[in-house]
Order: structure tokens, then sequence, then C-alpha cells
């Protein structure tokens, strides 16, 4: 699910940095679930009236490591974001100014001028976030429900089970979204492209349209189209925030499921307060990741938009 290889493959660089946003991730996942065991066991020690001196050091220990280590685990992870980003910058900027001294002046018989700006600027700004952001939380958030599903499911199998297969749901979403959103982002680029190019256009033929006095026409072209864009734009803003209100429901939906079957569970004996508690406290994180890859979807739809225009501008034929 958007995963474009030949696109991995020309920044192989950036699999390291992938790589290491994701265990550090993982790292502070550990560090938390951590911290959330600390916190059940002191309430259930609170619970049974068997809570000394103890447990509640213990806590306050385990809690100051867990925050340490999730802080660095932070800073790691940006750091890995950056470098990411960096090189897919470096290494795409570079093919793209290389491809255009090859194809040489005559590179816009080709290709139109607005296009390859748009290409190399924002096209690669847009491939920046998908490297730095959604690549590295695609892979954690397949891996952060299964850490947590073998954790919860030693507590109590049916509430983790119930949170694990509610999971899904979030990408299920996501692929339905994906067919819509294909279309429409193709013609948000053409409409930009086409925008883009008509402004040089007027810019570069600025005078003769004054000599002809066919600037006024000009002006309401120009007016036309940006109100084209708008909708366009407009269109792809309304796609984004109902896929988002979706994930949402279902991320929100199925923690609260997971939770009320934990109640449940503790209410007929099958559980211990622990138990009860370590679901409640992080029911939440089994749909975090995968509601925040929704989130960066969308950003890795305008990259893998982008990505085919850059990749169109780099397989063009030389002279």
């Amino acid at each position: 699910m958007m995963i474009n290889k030949r696109l991995i493959g020309t920044v192989k660089e950036s699999k390291k940095y992938i790589a290491g946003n994701v265990i550090s991730q993982w790292i502070s996942l550990a560090a938390n679930i951590s911290l959330m065991g600390a916190i059940a066991k002191m309430l259930q020690n609170l619970y049974e009236g068997t809570a000394g001196e103890g447990p509640f050091v213990l806590t306050a220990v385990v809690a100051v490591i867990a925050v340490a280590v999730r802080f660095l685990c932070a800073i790691v992870s940006s750091r890995m974001s950056y470098l990411s980003s960096k090189e897919v910058k470096k290494t795409l900027r570079q093919m793209i100014y290389r491809k255009l001294l090859k194809l040489g002046s005559s590179y816009h018989e080709q290709i139109k001028t607005s296009e390859v700006v748009q290409v190399a600027v924002e096209g690669v700004e847009q491939l920046e976030t998908y490297f730095g952001s959604y690549l590295p939380q695609f892979f954690y958030a397949m891996l952060a429900p299964l850490t947590l599903f073998a954790v919860l499911s030693v507590v109590n199998f049916p509430s983790a089970l119930v949170l694990l297969v509610c999971v899904p749901l979030i990408p299920v979403t996501i692929i339905m979204i994906q067919r819509w959103a294909k279309k429409l982002l193709a013609k948000y680029w053409s409409q930009y492209t086409a925008l883009g190019d008509t402004f040089l256009e007027n810019l570069q033929g600025l005078t003769t349209t004054k000599i002809y006095q066919a600037d006024e026409f000009k002006h309401k072209e120009m007016n036309e189209q940006s109100e084209h864009f708008r909708k366009i734009t407009m269109k792809v803003l309304t796609m984004q925030l109902n896929s988002i209100t979706i994930m949402d429901l279902i991320a929100y939906g199925g923690a609260a499921l997971g939770v009320i079957l934990a109640v449940l569970q503790f209410r007929n004996g099958k559980v211990d307060l622990f138990g009860c508690v370590m679901i409640v406290l992080l029911a939440a994180d089994f749909f975090l990741p995968m509601r925040l890859l929704g989130s960066f979807f969308h950003i890795a739809m305008n990259g893998m938009a982008a990505s085919d225009k850059i990749f169109r501008l780099l397989d063009l034929p030389e002279p």
C-alpha cells in the first residue's frame, strides 16, 4: 500500500534512516508499556491493600526512566526523519538537474517549464515527507499492534484479540479512499501544472498583451483557471477531512470497545485489576500508530503523484 519499489530503490541511502526511525519508535513503545505496567501494578497493590513504600518508589523510578527513554527516542526519531528527507532532496534534485543538462536547452520541447519547476521544488518536498514520515510510520504501524497484542494477550486474550481485529479496519478505509484519491490528485496536479504554465506564458508575453490591449482578456482567463484550481483544491481537502473523520471513528470506537470488554471481563472475575488497567491504558496505543499513518496517507498520495511526474521527466529520451 503506497510503496513504490522504484522510488525506494532510487534513494537507497534512506533505508537505514527509515529503519532507525522505526526502531526508535518501537523502543519508545516498549518504554511506555513498562510505565503503564508499573502504574497498573501499583493500583493493584492499592486495591488489595498491600501497597507499601516499595511499589511507589519502583513506579517513580520506572516513570523517570521511561520518560527519559521516550524523550531520547523522540530526538532520535526526529533526527532520522531529517536525515532521510535530506538524502531524498539531495539525490532526486541532483538526478533532475543532471537530466536537464543532458536534455539541453531543447528540454521544453518534451516537457513544460512550469512542470519542471513544480517537480524539482514541490514534488521533491512532497517526497521528503513521504520518506521522512510516511514510510517509517507505515512499518511502525504494522509492528506496534503486534507488540501490544503479544503483551496484552497474556493479560487477557479476548480483549487483546478484539483490539487487534479492529486495527485493520483503518488500512481498509485507506485502501477504499485511495481509489478515489488517485483520480482526484491526478486532476489536481494537472490543473496545478496548467495554471503554472499559463501564468509563466502570460508573464513572458506581458509586453505583447499590453501592446494589443489583450491584458484584460488574459486577466479573466487567469481568474477562471484560478477558480478551477481552487475548486479542485477544495475537493482534495474535503476528501482528506472526510477520511480523517472516518479513521477517528474507527480508532476511538475500537479503543472504547476494548476498554468496555476489559471492564466486563474484570466484573466477571476473568481478569484482575492489573490486567484491566493495563488494557484501559494501552487500548488507544493499538490504534494511534495506524491513525497517524492515515494522516500521512494524504501526504503519501501527493508523493506518489509527484514521483510519477519525476520519473516521467527522468525517463525522457536524451538527444
